[in-house]
């Protein structure tokens, strides 16, 4: 004898069509966009740039008597003046437009060599340094006019640097008076 199954299928339940409506949603529904990724902190502000300090072009000047040497290299409002005498210690006096330091420090450098030097704050907009009557002194003021850059530290505001230019025959002739002074007292 053959049995054969009935392949009629009976109706869905309604439970069965509840949740096949259900799921209908879920399966058919258009895809959601991903989410959009966080936006990143603002970048910190970084500070203007620092304006370079101006650069001022000086120029020499000399006068020697038998008691003292004075030089001077001038640009504009800014200003070194070295002096040599007889009695006291050498003296290298910068005149700037900008406020000066209250512990200043001369920083030179050059061709022939460079320096540093403490000094002592002189008013709003100069600064004295002391030299000992001694070689060491002598060959500072050499390096100084061979030329070069000369710039009062630590740089605040605005302050210029000196540039100095080779001093010649002139500077020459007045260092062997400054010689003179140093090496006869």
């Amino acid at each position: 004898m053959i049995i054969r199954r009935n392949h009629l299928q009976s109706a869905p339940r309604p439970s069965t069509l509840v949740l096949l409506l259900a799921l209908l949603p879920v399966c058919c529904a258009a895809p959601q966009p991903p989410p959009k990724p966080p936006e990143p902190a603002p970048e910190a502000q970084a500070p203007p740039p620092r304006q370079a300090r101006p650069i001022l072009r000086a120029a020499w000047s000399f006068q020697s008597t038998p008691d003292a040497c004075v030089a001077v290299a001038k640009a504009g409002a800014a200003s070194l003046q070295i002096s040599v005498r007889r009695e006291g210690p050498i003296r290298l006096t910068m005149s700037l437009p900008g406020d000066t330091p209250a512990s200043p420090a001369a920083r030179f450098s050059g061709p022939a060599g460079r320096w540093l030097i403490t000094g002592i704050h002189a008013g709003p907009h100069a600064a004295v340094f002391t030299l000992d009557r001694n070689e060491t002194s002598l060959s500072r003021i050499l390096v100084l006019l061979s030329g070069g850059t000369l710039t009062l530290e630590p740089a605040g505001g605005d302050l210029p640097i000196l540039s100095l230019p080779e001093s010649g025959a002139d500077g020459q002739q007045w260092f062997g008076c400054v010689r003179g002074i140093v090496t006869w007292t």
